[in-house]
């Protein structure tokens, strides 16, 4: 039976998560304050989120919702799992997602390591599933030699 399921994430970081779903041509909208859900009946089921990616963009009859939660301070996943999982696969947020989200995220934390340490390199490398972000850093270093007696 179709209905709307709740599931906790990691995701804290909004500008990364409206950049990766980007990315995965989601096109989510994003709002001030929460808006209802379309479900696959047509109602909200009292489900709203902030950001939203419309069903019609996965060709689904749900949307799918991203709601801050105050308490965790994370977002959580508001979906229809009969209605995503056979249009974007069942490993889409735990996999495809976090893989985007990630992304964007090292990206973010290395302008801030930047700061500290100097220029920044980042090399990406993909051997078969996984995928490595390589940080180089050409800060200044510190060479020190020691007499031997």
């Amino acid at each position: 039976m179709s209905h709307f399921s709740t599931v906790k994430t990691k995701l804290s970081n909004h500008e990364c998560l409206v950049q990766a779903l980007t990315d995965l041509n989601l096109s989510p909208q994003v709002h001030q304050t929460a808006q209802s859900l379309k479900g696959y009946y047509g109602g909200s089921q009292g489900q709203s989120a902030e950001i939203i990616v419309s069903g019609r963009t996965i060709k689904a009859r749900a949307d799918i919702g991203f709601k801050w939660n105050q308490s965790s301070g994370v977002y959580d996943v508001i979906h229809d799992n009969y209605e995503t999982v056979p249009k974007l696969g069942k490993d889409f947020f735990s996999n495809k997602l976090m893989l985007a989200y990630g992304k964007h995220l090292v990206r973010v934390k290395a302008a801030e390591l930047q700061e500290k340490f100097g220029e920044c390199a980042i090399a990406e490398e993909t051997n078969g599933s996984v995928q490595t972000l390589r940080l180089t850093f050409a800060g200044h270093q510190e060479v020190k030699q020691f007499a031997r007696r």
